[in-house]
C-alpha cells in the first residue's frame, strides 16, 4: 500500500514538472519569435546602412562632376544623355541629382 502512495506521489510531481516545461517551451518559442524578428531588423538595418554608404562613396568619387552634371540638366538634358556624354551610369547621376538637392534644401 504504501508503495502505491509513493508510486502515486511521483506520479503526480512527474506531471506537475511536465506541465510546467511544456509552459515554459512555450514562452521560450514566442521569445525567440522575438529575438528572430529582432534579428532580421538589424540585418536590414545593416543592409541598408552598407548600401548608403556604397552610394555616398560613389557620389564623392564622382564630386568633380557634379557641377557638370547639375549644368546638364538645368540645360534640360535627360538622364541618358548625360550618362552618355560624361561616360558613368544612369544610377550615379540620379544620385548626384539627389544628394545636390539635398545640399540645397540643407542651405535654405
Amino acid at each position: 500500500m504504501i508503495y502505491l502512495q509513493i508510486f502515486m506521489g511521483l506520479f503526480i510531481v512527474l506531471c506537475i514538472l511536465y506541465i510546467v516545461s511544456l509552459l515554459k517551451n512555450r514562452r521560450l518559442k514566442k521569445e525567440i519569435k522575438v529575438l528572430q524578428g529582432v534579428l532580421e531588423m538589424k540585418d536590414t538595418t545593416i543592409s541598408n546602412l552598407e548600401a548608403s554608404r556604397v552610394a555616398v562613396k560613389d557620389v564623392l568619387d564622382n564630386f568633380s562632376l557634379t557641377e557638370e552634371v547639375m549644368t546638364e540638366v538645368a540645360a534640360g538634358e535627360s538622364r541618358e544623355s548625360i550618362s552618355e556624354k560624361l561616360g558613368i551610369p544612369v544610377s550615379k547621376i540620379e544620385l548626384i541629382i539627389k544628394f545636390d538637392k539635398i545640399k540645397k534644401k540643407k542651405h535654405l
